[in-house]
């Protein structure tokens, strides 16, 4: 009997720590004041992004996987192309043939027709693959929520890799949202 208990406490303590060593380490940060709640549309814009090694995604293969795992938001999030694609139609300014630099300041300034708010993806490649979000406001440009949410050591640099990271993003979004939405009905 006793060896079938330390068995048993061995197992449990394997699993433990097994659980809590392949667990992304993240951190969320909701801005002061921020109205998380009327946010329905969110644009991505161009990730921020410096490829580390020759095998790393490139910038296209990122936004294509970000917005991929946009699949598991209720929110309605407009890809990239989709956000330039509407600010070519209705502004006549074709973003995807500017300069990043010029690029990102012409999506900032047109994106407030097309979506509540915008995404940047910044992205630190070192020992780990670290990718922060950050949304902002469209038209205002305010902070409204930030997302860090950091690898494990074993997860390399691969779409299998951003679109885990990327869902829990959208899913930590939304499960902000909806209990600051809650907080503000109780006040009522």
């Amino acid at each position: 009997m006793k060896k079938f208990i330390k068995l048993l406490t061995l197992t449990f303590m394997f699993v433990a720590v097994s659980v809590t060593a392949f667990a992304h380490s993240d951190r969320e940060t909701i801005a002061e004041g921020a109205d998380l709640s009327s946010v329905h549309r969110i644009a991505l814009a161009w990730p921020l992004y410096v490829k580390a090694e020759e095998t790393d995604l490139s910038d296209r293969e990122i936004i294509d996987t970000v917005f991929a795992a946009s699949k598991v938001a209720r929110t309605y999030v407009i890809s990239y192309d989709d956000a330039a694609r509407n600010i070519k139609d209705s502004d006549r300014v074709d973003i995807s043939v500017l300069d990043n630099k010029k690029a990102a300041a012409e999506f900032k300034k047109y994106i407030k027709k097309h979506a509540d708010a915008y995404v940047i993806l910044t992205i630190a490649n070192n020992s780990r693959l670290t990718l922060f979000f950050d949304v902002y406001q469209a038209g205002t440009d305010n902070l409204l929520y930030t997302y860090q949410i950091e690898a494990n050591r074993s997860d390399k640099s691969t779409k299998p890799t951003y679109n885990t990271l990327s869902e829990q993003f959208y899913k930590h979004f939304e499960r902000a949202a909806n209990e600051q939405q809650k907080k503000n009905s109780k006040k009522k």
